[in-house]
C-alpha cells in the first residue's frame, strides 16, 4: 500500500485484514490534493461501485434462493416485463454468461429511456457459451429483487445491512458533512469532483439505486460483512446467509467465476470482487481470512490506471497462492 501511494497510483488507501481472531484496520495517505488534502481516518464513506454487486445484490439473491422465493433456473422474464431476452435465467445473470453486453452507452438518456434501452438490448453471444462481465445483468437482478421485495434499497437495508449492523451503508446517503465522503472523479458536467453522489453514470441516471452500483459504505461496515462470511453466514448470533449458500458458491467455477463473485483458483473457496472506483474485497474461506481495500483511484481522473496492478498484486499476496490463468 505504501509503495502504491509512493508510485502515485492513489493518494491514499483504507484497508483491513481480519480472521476469526484478528481484525486490523489501516488508513494511510489522503483523500486527494488541494482542498481534498484530508487525511484518511475511520468512518469515511466510499463509493463502492461494483462491490454493490456482491455486498448487496448477490447477498439478497442468495437469501431469496434459500427462502425458496427464487430458483436459479427461473427465467428473468417471469419477473420483469417487456424484455427482448425473457428466457435468460437468474443463474446466467449471476455467472455473467447470459449473452448480454458488458455495458451500454447511457450519456444523454433519461431514466425512462435508459430502462427501455436495457430491456431492449440485443444479446451479443449465445447464453452459456462465454463469460462477459456485464453491468446489465446485475441491473436486472436489482429489478428482480425489487419485484419480489417491493423496493431494492429498503430490501437491502432490512435483510442485509441492518442484521449486519452496517449502519453507514446504503444508497443515496445523506451528505451532512461532505468531507466524510471520499471524492471520486472530477466530472465537470456534474459540478466537479463527486462527493457523496454515485459515480457510475447508469446508477446516477437510475436515481442512485441499482443492483450493479450505487452503494456507499465504510471500512468498518464492510468488515462486518466479511465477518459474516468467515462465520458461515452468521453475524452476532443472527443467520444472515444459510450455510448451504457457501456450498452453492463452491459448486461453481466457470471462467474464474461463481455466483456473483470471482474465484481466485478452482480449488477451495477464495472469492473476490473489485469496483471501478478502486475498491476491492477478498475472502479466503479456506484460511478464514478477509481483506478489504478502499481507494478512490479515479480521483481526479480515471486516466491514471496504475492502481489496478497494485490492487491485483495485493489480492494475490493476501491469497498467498499463485493465480491460475
Amino acid at each position: 500500500m505504501q509503495n502504491a501511494i509512493q508510485d502515485q497510483a492513489v493518494y491514499g488507501a483504507s484497508y483491513s485484514l481480519q480472521s476469526n481472531s484478528l481484525s486490523e484496520q489501516h488508513y494511510i495517505g489522503y483523500q486527494g490534493i488541494g482542498l481534498d488534502h484530508i487525511a484518511l481516518t475511520s468512518g469515511l464513506e466510499y463509493d463502492l461501485a461494483s462491490l454493490t454487486k456482491v455486498i448487496g445484490t448477490t447477498t439478497r439473491i442468495l437469501q431469496l434462493l434459500s427462502q425458496k422465493k427464487l430458483a436459479l433456473k427461473d427465467e428473468i422474464g417471469r419477473f420483469i416485463p417487456n424484455l427482448s431476452y425473457p428466457e435468460l435465467t437468474v443463474e446466467q445473470l449471476l455467472l455473467h454468461d447470459s449473452g448480454l453486453p458488458a455495458d451500454i452507452k447511457s450519456a444523454g438518456y433519461s431514466k425512462v429511456e435508459l430502462i427501455d434501452k436495457i430491456k431492449q438490448s440485443s444479446l451479443i453471444y449465445q447464453p452459456g457459451t462465454k463469460t462477459v462481465y456485464s453491468d446489465l445483468g446485475f441491473i436486472l437482478l436489482g429489478w428482480l429483487i425489487q419485484k419480489i421485495d417491493g423496493d431494492l434499497a429498503q430490501s437491502l437495508q432490512e435483510n442485509v445491512f441492518k442484521p449486519l449492523k452496517m449502519k453507514k451503508t446504503g444508497f443515496n446517503l445523506k451528505v451532512n458533512n461532505p468531507k466524510l465522503f471520499v471524492p471520486t472523479e472530477n466530472v465537470p458536467a456534474r459540478g466537479g469532483a463527486l462527493r457523496g453522489t454515485v459515480h457510475d453514470e447508469k446508477a446516477h441516471l437510475l436515481g442512485g439505486i441499482s443492483g450493479h452500483a450505487g452503494l456507499f459504505s465504510t471500512l468498518a461496515d464492510l468488515n462486518n460483512f466479511v465477518s459474516m462470511y468467515l462465520h458461515q453466514g452468521v453475524f452476532a448470533g443472527h443467520e444472515v446467509l444459510n450455510s448451504n449458500c457457501f456450498s452453492l458458491l463452491k459448486s461453481y467455477y466457470k471462467n474464474g467465476r461463481t455466483l456473483g463473485w470471482q474465484r481466485w483458483v478452482p480449488t477451495g473457496l477464495k472469492i473476490w470482487h473489485t469496483g471501478f472506483t478502486g475498491t476491492s474485497i477478498a475472502i479466503d474461506m479456506d484460511q478464514q481470512t478477509g481483506f478489504v481495500c478502499l481507494t478512490n483511484r479515479i480521483y481526479p481522473t480515471r486516466q491514471n490506471r496504475d492502481w489496478l496492478k497494485w490492487r491485483r498484486l495485493a489480492i494475490g499476496l493476501f491469497f498467498a497462492e499463485p493465480e491460475v490463468i
